[in-house]
C-alpha cells in the first residue's frame, strides 16, 4: 500500500500530476469536508446570483425574440447588480476555497502528513481569507490588463501568480513577498511550472465540461430548433447550478500548485532534504518513499 504523500520533496512533471490525484484520492472525505464547511456559504451565494442573472439573461433574449423587447442588449439591461455580485461571490468562492485547501495542507505537512482537524484549519482560514482575498482582486486585475497586451504577457504572469498563494499561507507571506518570492522559486523552472498547470486545467476543465455539456447542448439545440430564439429557463438554471456545483474541481488545481511549491523550495533549498537527514532512522511516521528525481 502506497504510503501517505510526502510534500516535502522534487518531482519531475509526471510526479506532480500523479500525486496531485494520489492525495486527492487519500484525503477525499476531509478535503470534500472542508471544502463544503469553509465554501458551502459563498458557494451557494455564488449560485443564487448567478441564477439571477441568467433568469434576466433568459427573458431578456426571449422577449427579444418574440418581438416584444423593443430596448434591446443594453448595458443596463445585461449587467445589473446581480452580474456584479455573482463576480464578488465567484472571487469570494475562490478565494475561500484556495485558503481552506492551502490550509488543509500547510497544517498536514506540519504535522507529519497526518490530516487536520476543522478547527485548526478555521485558525489559518479566519487569518489568511481577507488577505487572499483582497490580493486575489489585485492580482486578477493585474493579469486581466497582462491578457490584454497580445495575450501572452497574460500566459507569462500565470503561473506566478498561481505560485503567490500557496507562498502566503505556508510562508505567511505578505503580497509583495510572495510576489518576490514567487519569481525566485519558478526562476529556471518556468516551462515545467507551466506546462504542468495548464494539463492540470485541462484535465479539470474537461471534467467539468462532461458534467455541464449535456443540458447547455440540450438548451442550445432547443433555441436553433424554434422560429424565433428561444431558450429553456429550466435548463439554463440546470445548467448554472451544475456549474456552481464543479466548482469542486478546482480544489486538483490547487493540490498542483502546492505540490509544485515544495518541489521548486526543495530544489532550491533542500528543506526537505535537510530534515529527512536530521529525523534519519525515525520510522514512526510512514512517508512515500518513492525515489525523487535530481
Amino acid at each position: 500500500m502506497l504510503g501517505k504523500i510526502e510534500f516535502k520533496k522534487r518531482r519531475d512533471f509526471g510526479q506532480v500530476i500523479n500525486d496531485t490525484f494520489t492525495f486527492m484520492r487519500q484525503n477525499f472525505k476531509p478535503l470534500i469536508k472542508i471544502y463544503f464547511t469553509f465554501c458551502g456559504l459563498f458557494v451557494l451565494a455564488s449560485m443564487l446570483t448567478m441564477l439571477l442573472q441568467q433568469y434576466k439573461m433568459v427573458n431578456i433574449i426571449n422577449t427579444i425574440g418574440n418581438g416584444r423587447n423593443t430596448k434591446g442588449l443594453g448595458f443596463s439591461a445585461l449587467y445589473g447588480l446581480e452580474y456584479f455580485l455573482s463576480i464578488l461571490f465567484s472571487l469570494a468562492t475562490y478565494a475561500s476555497m484556495s485558503v481552506a485547501i492551502l490550509s488543509y495542507i500547510a497544517i498536514y505537512v506540519q504535522k507529519g502528513n497526518q490530516t487536520p482537524t476543522t478547527d485548526e484549519v478555521w485558525g489559518y482560514f479566519k487569518y489568511y481569507f481577507f488577505r487572499i482575498f483582497g490580493s486575489s482582486i489585485l492580482l486578477i486585475i493585474l493579469l486581466c490588463f497582462a491578457f490584454m497586451f497580445c495575450l501572452v504577457p497574460g500566459f507569462w504572469l500565470f503561473p506566478y501568480i498561481a505560485m503567490m498563494f500557496p507562498i502566503m499561507v505556508i510562508e505567511n507571506g505578505s503580497l509583495g513577498y510572495s510576489f518576490n518570492r514567487s519569481f525566485k522559486i519558478i526562476k529556471d523552472n518556468f516551462w515545467i511550472t507551466f506546462g504542468t498547470l495548464i494539463v492540470v486545467w485541462i484535465i479539470v476543465y474537461a471534467c467539468m465540461s462532461m458534467i455541464v455539456l449535456p443540458t447547455s447542448l440540450f438548451n442550445m439545440i432547443g433555441m436553433f430548433t424554434h422560429k424565433t430564439p428561444h431558450m429553456s429557463l429550466t435548463l439554463t438554471m440546470i445548467t448554472t447550478v451544475l456549474q456552481s456545483l464543479c466548482q469542486v474541481f478546482t480544489i486538483i488545481p490547487i493540490i498542483t500548485i502546492s505540490l509544485a511549491y515544495f518541489s521548486l523550495v526543495e530544489q532550491k533549498e533542500s528543506i526537505g532534504l535537510m530534515e529527512r537527514i536530521s529525523n534519519f532512522g525515525n520510522t514512526e511516521k510512514p512517508i512515500d518513499t518513492r525515489p525523487e528525481e535530481y
